[in-house]
């Protein structure tokens, strides 16, 4: 058995080398393949990339973060990510318990007769321990991969925390911007409401063509459609708010009023900056952490299912009080045993351990080309926001100088229809032209608001992996 043991150990020296891929050295080659600076236009401006936390009340909103708040409390995918780390904590238990001695408390009791002892009656109780020794790092690397697991879930809780505050913050102001469009069509309804009524008035005189005035009742009727069409998307987007908060209908209308004012672009961009280089800005996703925690989990379940081909080595014993009593005489002793130490090599079935140990290698090489993916993935998300903001900085200033533009000619227009020196088409081309700008107005404004949002995502939301979910309440 000594020799056995002796040449058992020395073949595991050889093997430990080769029982699993190196995370560090996995993820530095992964890192590798990220830029070292930006390839998209730098902001018009100079904030903190960490400021991120708190940056939904920056807005100038006050409804914006307690709706985010409340969303998140009731969302079942933040739930279910919270679920999860809890779970993954309680596989990092068991698997911490499982690497240390085990001791139990035992008892038990018997009858019955043997050739040393007459028929008689035996109690025992005392401690029981076991300790399956680690000759290979099995219960190491299992440690380990149960402890990259929890890092991950919790990564990922952040990541679904992140993601919520963005589709609830998406929702609202979407809903703000349906309402800004409608004041736009109901401006512009009423505009086309006293030119139909015009329009009647001198129809009636004798002084305008029927046809010119169904022209003008015609463009009545075509606004009051497009306010009930957008009457109705408001109504739609606003219940889907409710759906999303939890909160119930009448409050939420009481909380938000009716106001059609959007946060003003400028505020969300004066806590956003990307100056920093791509890898410092990525520590910031909860994603690339999560799949960073994954890649190590992976490398170190490849361990774990090597450790499973070679022989395991387990010890057990036990402290015991014994009592036994025969013909009414009792007798009570103390006894104590180390053993067996029992090794077993699977010999038989090594097919189904081979299968496993292939699994894991495929499983980590899998995770590999995932963690490079969610790189390039998160540095094309940061560029992309960057170079449609830049744009939008261009697109904004030109939208500003036709919506004046395209006012003052409809004011033009409208003042010389009443006096005759224009007519109705003249002033329905300018109206209309009108209309457009400053519905594209309130649409590029909603645009500059998501692609900020965009970024902010991007940058990790404020991600910190010090911060965990609230211990679970326990039932009183």
């Amino acid at each position: 058995m000594k020799h056995l043991l002796i040449l058992a150990c020395a073949a595991g020296l050889t093997a430990c080398g080769s029982m699993g891929p190196a995370p560090e050295a996995s993820v530095r080659s992964a890192d590798a393949s990220v830029p070292s600076g930006w390839f998209a236009p730098p902001l018009p401006h100079n904030g903190q990339p960490a400021a991120l936390a708190d940056w939904w009340s920056r807005l100038g909103d006050a409804q914006l973060p307690t709706l985010i708040a409340e969303a998140q409390k009731r969302s079942a995918t933040v739930a279910g990510a919270r679920a999860q780390v809890y779970a993954a904590r309680a596989a990092l238990a068991g698997a911490d318990s499982a690497s240390l001695p085990q001791v139990g408390l035992t008892a038990g009791a018997y009858r019955g007769v043997s050739a040393s002892a007459p028929l008689g009656t035996g109690m025992n109780a005392g401690l029981q321990a076991s300790w399956a020794l680690d000759l290979w790092g099995q219960n190491a690397s299992s440690v380990r991969q149960s402890a990259a697991d929890a890092a991950a879930a919790q990564a990922g809780w952040h990541q679904a925390r992140v993601l919520t505050a963005a589709e609830t913050a998406r929702l609202y102001l979407g809903w703000r911007s349906c309402l800004a469009q409608r004041t736009v069509i109901e401006n512009d309804f009423r505009s086309r409401e006293v030119t139909a009524r015009s329009a009647a008035d001198t129809e009636r005189a004798g002084l305008l063509a029927p046809a010119t005035a169904a022209l003008a009742r015609a463009g009545q009727a075509d606004a009051q459609a497009r306010l009930a069409q957008q009457t109705r998307s408001c109504e739609q987007q606003f219940k889907a708010l409710v759906a999303l908060t939890g909160v119930g209908e009448p409050q939420l209308r009481e909380r938000l009023g009716s106001g059609a004012n959007l946060p003003d672009p400028a505020q969300a961009g004066s806590s956003l900056a990307v100056s920093a280089v791509p890898m410092e800005v990525l520590r910031q996703r909860p994603d690339v952490a999560r799949a960073q925690q994954e890649l190590i989990a992976a490398a170190e379940g490849v361990g774990v299912a090597r450790a499973a081909l070679w022989p395991s080595l387990s010890l057990s014993g036990d402290v015991l009080r014994n009592r036994f009593t025969t013909g009414g005489q009792s007798t009570s002793f103390n006894s104590w045993s180390v053993g067996p130490l029992s090794l077993n090599l699977p010999l038989i079935g090594r097919g189904g351990l081979n299968a496993s140990a292939d699994a894991a290698s495929a499983r980590y090489e899998a995770a590999a080309l995932a963690y490079a993916g969610v790189l390039r993935s998160a540095v094309s998300d940061v560029e992309q926001a960057l170079v449609a903001l830049d744009a939008l900085k261009t697109q904004l200033a030109a939208n500003r100088q036709a919506v004046a533009d395209y006012t003052r000619s409809f004011e033009a227009t409208e003042a010389r229809y009443r006096v005759g020196l224009a007519n109705l088409n003249e002033l329905e081309d300018a109206r209309r032209l009108k209309l457009n700008a400053d519905s594209g107005a309130v649409a590029l404004q909603l645009d500059h608001l998501n692609t900020w949002i965009a970024l902010y995502v991007a940058l990790g939301g404020g991600f910190d992996p010090q911060t965990a979910p609230e211990p679970v309440r326990q039932a009183s």
